[in-house]
């Protein structure tokens, strides 16, 4: 009982810090210290638990099983931690923290728009923000490992989360004004599919949405380059080299005076978009807060 006792919880974050870098130069880096005190805490934070939880060589090569077992209670005692700060700061009429959110690419809300929103009513919000597909988000939300998702809901659980859905995402042409320009106000998926384009990965729910509308058409379209990155598919249009197909609310042509978008007729994500937190206690008024502002910049903005 005493061993647990002087676990400092510095060491936990060393160990959360490690876990995103994988490297013990750039852990220690983050944390602003040298590489040997890293290493030292770390190896002390074994001792204390008597148990190993790094597999070394040279270099980091992983964490053991009971390794990331104790990773996840890390996690866990890190968000509890910066909950604890966030409840003491509400109490002298501050809210401050950081808070961990993880979007899906290509949803039909400018997320970025809405961070500032939050950033101007608690100025002292600091934001990690993580791109991933919705499993791995919501995993993330269940581990403590995030804070906040905005991510498609197929996955959610409404008894473990908190869900405000967003309206249906529709879609729209993403284009370069130089090199194609529609014959009308909409168009549909057969002039679409004319253009040679960029899309997101297939494993993507928004790639597999846009997939979907093509076949029910029985058409074919010409996919020049695929990417995780919704910036890379950006750079192939404004190039010239490609259109792309996008939300149409979430104003990405505005990113460049040569871009545009057009509505696709009958054109929708399959699965509903929405925002989400953990239902389980603790749960830090810095979420709470956090969500409410969400679902009230959503609600303004007719999302």
């Amino acid at each position: 009982m005493t061993r647990l006792s002087h676990i400092d919880i510095k060491q936990l974050f060393y160990l959360i810090a490690l876990d995103k870098t994988q490297h013990f130069g750039q852990a220690a880096e983050m944390c602003h210290v040298t590489q040997p005190t890293l290493s030292m805490r770390l190896r002390n934070l074994e001792k204390e638990l008597d148990v190993v939880l790094i597999k070394r060589s040279s270099r980091f090569e992983g964490f053991t099983e009971e390794g990331e077992k104790i990773l996840k209670w890390a996690k866990t005692m890190e968000s509890a931690y910066d909950g604890l700060q966030a409840e003491a700061a509400s109490f002298r009429q501050q809210l401050l923290g950081q808070l961990r959110i993880g979007i899906v690419p290509l949803t039909n809300l400018n997320s970025m728009q809405m961070l500032q929103k939050i950033s101007s009513v608690f100025p002292e919000i600091r934001f990690q923000v993580m791109s991933s597909n919705s499993e791995k988000i919501i995993d993330c939300l269940n581990s403590n490992s995030l804070d906040i998702g905005i991510c498609y809901l197929e996955k959610a659980n409404a008894q473990q989360h908190e869900i405000y859905a967003l309206k249906q995402t529709a879609l729209g042409l993403l284009f370069h004004r130089n090199h194609f320009m529609p014959s009308a106000k909409t168009i549909s998926w057969d002039e679409a599919v004319k253009l040679p384009l960029a899309l997101l990965n297939k494993e993507n729910h928004f790639r597999q949405s846009v997939d979907l509308a093509f076949q029910r058409y029985n058409l074919h379209p010409k996919v020049l380059v695929e990417s995780s990155s919704t910036l890379h598919l950006m750079q192939s249009v404004d190039a010239g080299f490609c259109a792309s197909i996008v939300p149409l609310s979430k104003g990405i042509e505005k990113l460049s005076q040569h871009l545009d978008v057009v509505p696709i007729a009958d054109a929708t994500i399959n699965s509903p978009l929405g925002i989400i937190i953990r239902r389980e206690e603790p749960r830090s008024i810095l979420i709470e807060k956090c969500f409410t502002e969400m679902r009230n910049y959503l609600v303004d903005m007719s999302l």
